[in-house]
């Protein structure tokens, strides 16, 4: 027994920097299982493509659909504000080409993909490299603990779920 506890010992002091990745990796799977569980029920079922959540989503979809396919958002959206239409200049639509740039990155290694599909998973790849960053600065200012520690929070805090839930693009 005491063989074995020095080994353990042994092992936890020379490959500590890796414990503490995999218990990153180990914190960031738990969130993306978290997040990912209701894909399935954004499915239509009468048309098999993927819904967002919520209505204020299905704009950011239409608008990256628009800008996947023809590269960039037109100026007057028609569909808001009738008959004149909303005026898109002066307001920034961040989410909408983040999704369209997103979608053409991933479509090079998954043709399959489509934008309805990476719209609902937009979420969860940014909840995947916050929790990087946000690991990488707290050990930087802090410590390695209290790094895996704010992960932690970060994945697990229902306020926060709410908003990066697949399917939310908010």
């Amino acid at each position: 027994l005491n063989k074995r506890k020095e080994k353990l010992m042994f092992f936890m002091k020379n490959y500590k920097v890796y414990l503490i990745y995999i218990a990153l990796i180990l914190i960031i799977w738990y969130g993306f299982s978290i997040r990912t569980q209701n894909i399935e029920a954004l499915k239509d079922p009468t048309t098999g493509k993927y819904i967002t959540a919520e209505s204020d989503s299905t704009l950011f979809l239409r608008y990256a659909q628009y800008i996947a396919e023809h590269g960039s958002l037109f100026k007057v959206d028609p569909m808001r504000f009738y008959p004149l239409g909303a005026d898109l200049t002066a307001t920034g639509f961040f989410t909408s080409y983040f999704v369209a740039y997103l979608w053409k990155f991933l479509h090079v290694f998954n043709p399959s993909l489509t934008v309805e599909y990476v719209d609902i998973i937009y979420p969860v790849i940014s909840m995947i490299v916050l929790s990087i960053f946000l690991f990488l600065l707290m050990r930087k200012l802090f410590d390695w603990r209290i790094g895996l520690l704010s992960v932690l929070f970060i994945n697990i805090l229902p306020s926060f779920i709410l908003k990066s839930t697949a399917g939310s693009t908010d």
